[in-house]
């Protein structure tokens, strides 16, 4: 199953991982990781050329389905895992991958691979076994998960709804989290109660419904589980502009000051892009230099050239919140 691309609207948010300072060639990649059997690493770009995997493996069928929603690159890995030493898993690939999968689907398991996971700037998609009742007990299991970078999908009816989401939003949106909300108009058919679809509402977790007669995400949310999060669009702006920056300073050997306007030109052209997707007031961001002294001491980059103060008003619907990042150039 595809995530399907209809009339809903979709707010898309960039994460903060990055691998190196300007090389992201990594955040593209999907990393399948099998827990229960040992399948040797591969980077496949179908799911013809996996090897070590039978088609009735779950893994094999989520690797499948997010090549079905447009994975572009797959790492597969597999290791039996002994009680909890999920970091010997992780730690014994040679490639770097973003966003993740795994065949693991009890709840309790997920969590422990949710902060590994976490702990190392990626992304765990994660759909519990079908059948996992949708009531207040869920609420101890899930809370902490969905407060990782984690997307915790819901399904009653199929068991590869993470892998879907996965290979539509990974490689789709370079460096992304996730679709961050869909506005739907049409009946909700996800095999889910009301009473339920509010459960998992209320916990920010994902659960699939028929919208439109396409399945897709009826639930989406950033992984803080805000539709709309102010901060995590703080550190994703901050996040692109210390690239964008970077790049600048190894374009421009012996900057000066008596023309900032190139670097200034290389602020505004990112933050012009948040603007356009919605996330910025338009035609409100400002730009000024100023003496690193006056950076606060947790903003501090290393650099020698200057300080840059970046104010730009973060919005949803009427409400905007100003926000002040600043880099030492």
């Amino acid at each position: 199953m595809g995530i399907k691309i209809g009339a809903e609207k979709k707010i898309v948010f960039l994460n903060v991982h990055k691998p190196t300072a300007v090389n992201q060639a990594t955040v593209n990649v999907i990393g399948a990781f099998s827990t229960k059997k040992e399948v040797k690493e591969q980077l496949i770009t179908s799911i013809k050329d996996v090897t070590g995997l039978l088609e009735s493996d779950l893994l094999y069928k989520k690797i499948q389905a997010a090549f079905t929603a447009g994975a572009q690159e797959v790492l597969v890995f597999g290791k039996k895992v002994a009680g909890d030493e999920y970091a010997d898993l992780f730690n014994s690939v040679t490639n770097d991958w973003f966003g993740t999968i795994t065949d693991e689907q009890d709840l309790e398991k997920i969590a422990l691979i949710s902060k590994e996971i976490a702990s190392r700037e990626k992304m765990l998609f994660a759909t519990p076994l079908k059948g996992t009742e949708v009531g207040g007990s869920l609420k101890n299991s899930v809370q902490a998960i969905t407060q990782d970078t984690t997307a915790l999908v819901f399904s009653s009816n199929e068991e590869t709804e993470d892998a879907s989401v996965a290979g539509y939003a990974i490689p789709q949106f370079p460096g992304s989290i996730l679709i961050a909300n869909k506005l739907i108009n049409g009946a909700v058919d996800s095999g889910y109660s009301g009473a339920e679809q509010g459960i998992l509402k209320g916990l920010n977790c994902n659960y699939q419904a028929r919208m439109k007669g396409q399945l897709g995400l009826a639930e989406g949310v950033t992984v803080s589980g805000d539709s709309i999060d102010f901060i995590h669009c703080a550190k994703a702006l901050k996040f692109r502009l210390e690239e964008d920056i970077t790049l600048w300073l190894k374009a421009t050997p012996k900057p000066t000051f008596y023309d900032t306007s190139t670097l200034k030109a290389v602020i505004l052209k990112r933050t012009g892009q948040f603007e356009a997707m919605g996330a910025l007031a338009e035609g409100k961001t400002n730009v000024r230099l100023i003496d690193v002294a006056d950076i606060p001491a947790n903003d501090v980059l290393k650099g020698i050239y200057t300080g840059v103060k970046v104010t730009c008003y973060y919005t949803y619907g009427i409400k905007e919140i100003k926000m002040d990042l600043f880099f030492a150039v």
